[in-house]
């Protein structure tokens, strides 16, 4: 309840509908101020032990993986999510070394600014909804740091602002290491699913996930040469629309066979191949920007 964020209105319609007598909001709030600080100890005890064995098994050269999220899901133009939550994953065990909430809002600290008195001392994680994700990597990282211990390399998306916090408030010669690939299929798939309001084949969920296989088997092989992405991204299209011409980068063509696309067949569509290339160019464009 208190890590999805449900409230005494969500608890009780699950009980009602277990047709268990509900609980009033005083008792539920009681029964989290009992709970939830030995809840804390008990994973900060957890992330502890996980950090220890992770140095152990990297012999000090820490890599750590992180990503935040947020309750309500960020536009790109629009941030205003009232909470938000981060977690830091070693490399080697693949367990949790740190964790981080933040709140936009804190009723202790409003009620303190409307009273015009210094709020009383309290456990306060207030932060705006764009800033919680470089807040919540300097907190986790200087606590590791704390202990006598270091993070080398940081695992990230493509975030520049959280790397610059990071750099001028903690450690400023922390390594990053770019994790590209989920937001780039993301963004891919999104642009077939915008395709397909105007492309009938690409309605199909097993055309779109081949041309996607495609493109990321693309991107994964050659992730260290830029020019063999751009000479392989092209060879989709020859491939998959319409005949297979030499150099298609198919070793046997006589036998090849797309066997998620219907009927086993090439697609005959010209105008979506000449789609498909205008949105080629448009991720080879933005793979100038990954770290090959």
């Amino acid at each position: 309840m208190i890590d999805a964020g449900l409230g005494e209105m969500h608890v009780n319609s699950l009980l009602s509908a277990m047709n268990i007598p509900t609980i009033p909001p005083k008792s539920i709030k009681c029964r989290e101020r009992e709970i939830v600080p030995h809840l804390a100890d008990m994973a900060e005890e957890t992330c502890r032990k996980s950090l220890e064995e992770e140095v152990r098994l990297s012999d000090g050269n820490l890599t750590a993986s992180f990503d935040g999220a947020w309750q309500k899901r960020g536009t790109g133009r629009a941030y205003n999510s009232l909470t938000g939550h981060a977690t830091l994953i070693g490399e080697s065990t693949k367990k949790c070394l740190g964790f981080s909430v933040m709140r936009k809002r804190c009723r202790i600290c409003t009620n303190a600014r409307k009273k015009g008195v210094p709020p009383r001392k309290h456990a306060c994680s207030c932060s705006s909804a764009k800033s919680m994700e470089p807040a919540m990597a300097c907190e986790m990282l200087q606590d590791i740091m704390n202990t006598g211990k270091q993070v080398n390399t940081l695992v990230m998306d493509n975030d520049s602002t959280t790397i610059a916090r990071v750099k001028a408030t903690v450690d400023p010669n922390i390594r990053k290491k770019c994790n590209y690939s989920n937001h780039t299929r993301k963004g891919f798939t999104g642009k077939l699913v915008d395709m397909s309001n105007t492309f009938k084949a690409l309605k199909n969920v097993k055309v779109r996930g081949h041309v996607e296989r495609c493109f990321m088997y693309c991107v994964k092989q050659n992730q260290h040469s830029l020019k063999k992405i751009c000479k392989r991204l092209f060879l989709i299209c020859m491939v998959n629309i319409t005949n297979v011409g030499h150099g298609a980068g198919v070793k046997n063509q006589a036998t090849y066979k797309p066997r998620n696309l219907p009927y086993g067949k090439p697609l005959t569509d010209q105008p979506l191949r000449v789609a498909l290339e205008d949105l080629l160019k448009y991720m080879l464009e933005k793979s100038r920007n990954w770290p090959l």
